[in-house]
């Protein structure tokens, strides 16, 4: 919502929803909490029984989550009543059953309707990208692999003059980017049907030794535990670094445009996600599925017409709800050409210059999540730069190989089980984000303290939230086998 605030300060005021109300003969109100406090609103809702018929969302914020708000009378299930007031989403699970895995709780319930990727092509769209002109100045490959990261970022250094080579945050350099080249996420995965946990895995410790290589020979930012989004863009426009991580959108999307005047050989180019060997690929691409239940709407107890809140919840998911939601409406916000709905210059070239992320807000839903199927032809369009386009191409090269590869972690916590560990898990993360920081600036020695660290999580009880995490990934695999072996698809062929 706050990349459209500078045009709508409630949803209720964009073009989409008043379409919606008149197609459909409804009234929305749109309560939306103040940018940094959604938990302690969240949770003031709750406390006052004041609660609205739908709550966007995961229930993260919730002790013991969605299941556990359904045991509390909050939630409601809503598996039987779908297939009768829902039918376009009923017939999108008939089609694809896979999509349940991600829908479903382990005793069979469905609390909302979620927001569904279409199309494999829009799963990834994060990684690391570098300064093109620079690499072609030094005559310099995009690198593939570790070493040659560390070869391209040492140049940057000594022959660009860049301070900070690679700038970003802490979390950036311990993200999957990086660490998935030894074949580990830092938190929990699977490998050969047993639960990890990465931080405390050997591999973990050759990594953080390599970072701290890369810390000490200054070619990672040295202000990475105290850089903030307004640093960071600072030092990519200020020639001060030549790599970092970010989306495609708010990452590429912002710094090209913004050099375009100011430095015409500014380019930037999208690097693979890093491994150890040519030739290898990084198991650990972040991507999404094509379910996202960041955007799932959760219909509440408080909603005293369910038929009708399914009725409207269904309209997302129909061939013409899904247009409206994806591109708007046709002739203001879209035109036909081809049989391809692009977007007009209200949306893409906005006469009194607001950018394509806030009137693709306006009038639709695509830039942003909902209860509807995302079209790739959307994000087509959003990422229309050359360079934005080849970054997808880059990051997504091996998503097939990562969904065979099948590492990423599966299953579905008992809020029993969540308060069980919640509080142990809290305690190792800041252990080893503490420890992490140590080795990164040369505090502690990694071989001096690592049999130590290692010993100290597992003080703090890893092993016991191993064991839970292990019997609820048995759980999932037991409820629903075809996890074993993931297919690919993509849900908006269901509308051709």
């Amino acid at each position: 919502m706050s990349t459209a605030l500078p045009i709508m300060q409630n949803y209720a005021e964009s073009e989409l929803n008043k379409e919606l109300e008149r197609r459909l003969n409804v009234k929305i109100e749109y309560i939306h909490p103040t940018e940094g406090s959604a938990k302690e609103q969240f949770n003031l809702m709750l406390t006052s029984g004041d609660i609205p018929d739908f709550i966007v969302g995961t229930f993260g914020d919730y002790p013991g989550g969605r299941q556990k708000a359904f045991e509390d009378g909050i939630l409601v299930d809503l598996k039987n009543e779908i297939p009768k007031y829902a039918p376009d989403l009923a017939k999108i699970y008939e089609a694809y059953p896979d999509l349940l895995m991600d829908v479903e709780t382990e005793e069979g319930r469905q609390f909302g309707v979620p927001f569904l990727k279409g199309d494999q092509s829009i799963y990834t769209f994060f990684g690391g990208f570098l300064r093109k002109d620079w690499l072609d100045d030094l005559g310099l490959q995009v690198p593939e692999t570790i070493d040659e990261m560390y070869t391209v970022l040492k140049a940057f250094k000594e022959k660009k003059g860049a301070t900070a080579p690679l700038t970003g945050s802490v979390s950036n350099i311990k993200n999957n980017y990086f660490t998935g080249a030894w074949g580990i996420s830092q938190d929990h995965f699977i490998e050969n049907g047993k639960v990890v946990y990465g931080a405390i895995d050997p591999r973990f410790k050759e990594y953080t030794k390599t970072m701290v290589k890369w810390y000490k020979d200054g070619i990672l930012d040295p202000e990475l535990a105290t850089n903030n989004g307004k640093t960071i863009d600072a030092k990519i426009t200020g020639n001060q670094s030549g790599a970092t991580l970010g989306n495609t959108g708010s990452g590429l999307g912002k710094y090209l445009p913004l050099m375009k005047n100011k430095d015409p050989k500014f380019d930037l180019v999208a690097a693979p996600y890093l491994v150890r060997n040519k030739g290898d690929f990084n198991p650990f691409m972040p991507k999404d599925g094509p379910v996202v239940n960041n955007g799932a709407w959760n219909i509440t107890s408080s909603c005293k017409n369910i038929p009708e809140a399914l009725a409207f919840l269904n309209y997302g998911y129909t061939k013409e709800g899904s247009m409206l939601y994806n591109f708007g409406i046709e002739g203001v916000s879209y035109k036909m050409e081809n049989g391809y709905p692009k977007y007009t210059d209200l949306v893409t070239n906005n006469p009194n210059g607001q950018p394509i992320a806030t009137m693709g807000q306006f009038y639709t839903r695509a830039f942003k999540d909902g209860p509807f199927v995302q079209d790739k032809r959307y994000f087509e369009q959003y990422m229309a730069l050359p360079q934005q386009q080849e970054s997808l191409k880059v990051w997504t090269k091996y998503a097939e190989q990562v969904t065979k590869a099948n590492k990423s972690y599966r299953g579905n916590l008992k809020p029993e089980e969540i308060s069980q560990i919640t509080s142990k898990q809290n305690e190792i993360n800041t252990y080893k984000d503490e420890m992490f920081l140590k080795w990164l600036m040369g505090k502690e020695d990694v071989d001096a303290t690592w049999d130590k660290y290692v010993e100290q999580i597992k003080k703090l009880g890893i092993e016991d939230i191993n064991k839970v995490r292990q019997n609820a990934y048995d759980r999932f695999i037991e409820k629903f086998p075809q996890a074993l072996n993931p297919k690919s698809f993509n849900i908006s062929d269901i509308y051709k």
